[in-house]
């Protein structure tokens, strides 16, 4: 929680809690007049401000009455449209409007719409009256209606784009469906190769974490001369298959083979001596052999002689380096250590391989995860999936995971438009983002449906930034994503709120964060968490009668997680919605009805 960014990092959208008071042509105002001043001049008041305006017409002081604005030069004038008599009718009142801007033939869904735009107060112009003629309809009446009425009182623009983006907030396609759907459809016409590939990416975050620890333990099964020829053949080409080894390398000459991959990919990434003599001093400490320590330290300190005042490791000494890794590997490392170094190789690869890796990785896993593979290299693969999935479960840490999202979110680029008039465009168009590419789809590619796909997700990507607003030093920020770990799929909506500690960043210490999934066996969850100088409440609430009881014993590894970073845990309650009501909709209301007083949050 210490890198929580707000409005200048998320492209969150400005709400103006106090918009300035209004006075273009055209606008429609409910004007009380108080008091003549002669010469036509009036005392009048509207939107609770007091101003003076001259009339086209003698009016009743004290009366109410719809006027429409007419500025001329210095003159503001306020020309009468209807006197409200007694009790303010909006039905009424809207059908006055609607004729006031030459719309005879206004049908019963306009005019209830106009009717409730005047009974929440808000201003009606011409230009609204027909945009809310052409948008909304009796199909989507009850759910665009009140978006519509959410977009102009947060003093949203009135753009087509603005409305469909609020609505997809509120729409059954999920974020997690949409890519599905998009992934089938480019997949099946064999299009847009680099759009598919950032959806796998965004589909499976941790899937460049998956394809590094297989490729460790691939490495180190061919390395092992104790592995029947079988197996060690299987994992080889394996490795060639996650493109790791050169097009043409035998398996005579595998140790060849990878150690010139490794030794051009640490040379291209720019590998530094030290981290060429860590990556031997943790080596050092691993094995166990006396012998096997001796040579390393005599390589490491011929490699510190060479160092002299450090830099990038040239191709000769990287080769020393390797030659003296792969030496030890099968007689001095045992299992662990060996995927430890090997790891450690990994990381030092340039990103470029490591995004070819990612992708062949993908390839591989879609071929024979939901499939009985027929040859040895499919069954290794599967075989080391298992294994790796297995042990993420039960040791992915909250950093791995934590990079794992970033990564994801940065590969959505649900902030491309802001990125493209910042002074860091050019740096930012280096890395493909999916937005931009959706963006593309939906100008160019020739398919109806495969547009409309895209244009539903690029909306999707920008309600949380409509849904986000930096006011005064308080920040609220939206960010919602597609989540897939573990075969599981899911949308999952984070809403933080709080004190501005510095520019666009929110204090951890004081604020309030609202989590919402809908999980495959416990359906739609809220989970509501209060952080009070680094004190943590949650409230959660599921319809699911065992939660409780299920929960319990996750709370000490939570409390003691959060202790690790200096955060308290003082109590979780498991709450039910009211009868008649549902999640979706506590969640809806909680989300736009927060507000933030000093550190207090009030619910």
């Amino acid at each position: 929680m210490n890198d929580i960014h707000g409005a200048h990092n998320s492209q969150a959208s400005p709400k103006i809690i106090s918009e300035p008071f209004s006075m273009q042509n055209g606008r429609i105002l409910h004007v009380t007049v108080r008091k003549y001043i002669g010469e036509g001049m009036a005392e009048v008041s509207a939107a609770g401000r007091k101003f003076i305006a001259k009339l086209d017409a003698p009016l009743e002081a004290g009366k109410e009455y719809w006027m429409r604005v007419q500025n001329a030069g210095d003159v503001l004038s306020l020309s009468v449209i209807q006197k409200i008599s007694g009790k303010k009718d909006s039905m009424e009142a809207a059908q006055a409007l609607i004729r006031q801007f030459h719309y005879q033939t206004a049908d019963k869904i306009l005019l209830n719409s106009v009717s409730s735009l005047i009974d929440n107060d808000i201003p009606i112009t011409g230009e609204l009256i027909k945009f809310t003629a052409e948008k909304i309809n009796g199909g989507n009446l009850h759910i665009r209606l009140p978006v519509l009425i959410h977009m102009l009182k947060a003093n949203l623009p009135l753009s087509e784009n603005v409305l469909l983006s609020l609505e997809a907030g509120k729409g059954q396609d999920t974020f997690s469906g949409l890519l599905s759907s998009l992934k089938e459809r480019l997949t099946a016409l064999g299009s847009a190769q680099d759009t598919l590939d950032l959806i796998r990416k965004v589909q499976n975050p941790l899937g460049l974490h998956l394809a590094k620890q297989m490729t460790i333990k691939a490495m180190g099964n061919a390395l092992d001369q104790s592995e029947p020829f079988s197996q060690r053949h299987a994992n080889f080409e394996l490795l060639r298959s996650l493109g790791i080894l050169p097009k043409g390398t035998t398996f005579q000459n595998m140790n060849a083979g990878l150690k010139d991959a490794l030794s051009d990919s640490l040379h291209k990434n720019g590998t530094t001596l030290k981290q060429l003599l860590d990556l031997m001093g943790s080596m050092r400490k691993l094995i166990s052999r006396p012998e096997s320590r001796q040579d390393i330290e005599f390589v490491t300190s011929k490699s510190g002689e060479e160092i002299g005042g450090g830099g990038k490791a040239n191709k000769a000494m990287i080769d020393s380096v390797l030659n003296n890794i792969f030496k030890q590997a099968s007689p001095g490392l045992n299992e662990g250590a060996l995927g430890r170094i090997l790891g450690n190789l990994i990381e030092l690869m340039r990103d470029s391989d490591l995004q070819v890796l990612d992708k062949n990785y993908s390839v591989l896993y879609a071929k024979w995860n939901k499939n009985i593979p027929l040859s040895n290299e499919g069954k290794v693969f599967n075989m080391l999936s298992a294994g790796i999935e297995a042990e993420l479960l039960s040791s992915l840490k909250g950093e791995e995971l934590g990079r794992a999202l970033k990564g994801m979110i940065r590969t959505l680029g649900l902030n491309f438009e802001s990125q493209l008039h910042s002074q860091y465009s050019a740096q930012a168009s280096d890395l493909p983002t999916l937005k931009e590419k959706l963006i593309r789809l939906i100008l160019q590619n020739p398919g109806l449906e495969i547009r409309e796909l895209a244009e539903k997700l690029v909306h999707k990507m920008n309600h949380p930034a409509l849904m986000s607003w930096d006011q005064s030093s308080v920040l609220n920020i939206v960010q919602q994503f597609p989540l897939n770990l573990y075969g599981r799929q899911t949308d999952i909506t984070v809403q933080w709120t709080g004190r501005e500690k510095e520019k666009g960043r929110i204090d951890s210490d004081h604020c309030r964060v609202l989590f919402y999934l809908n999980l495959g066996n416990l359906n739609e969850t809220l989970v509501d968490m209060n952080v009070q100088n680094r004190i943590i409440s949650l409230s959660i609430w599921n319809e699911n009668e065992e939660i409780s009881d299920i929960s319990h014993s996750y709370f000490p590894v939570l409390k003691e997680s959060l202790q690790n970073m200096n955060y308290q845990l003082t109590s979780v309650k498991f709450k039910k919605v009211n009868d008649g009501d549902d999640i979706s909709k506590k969640r809806t209301r909680e989300m736009h009805s927060i507000t933030y007083s000093g550190v207090d949050m009030k619910i």
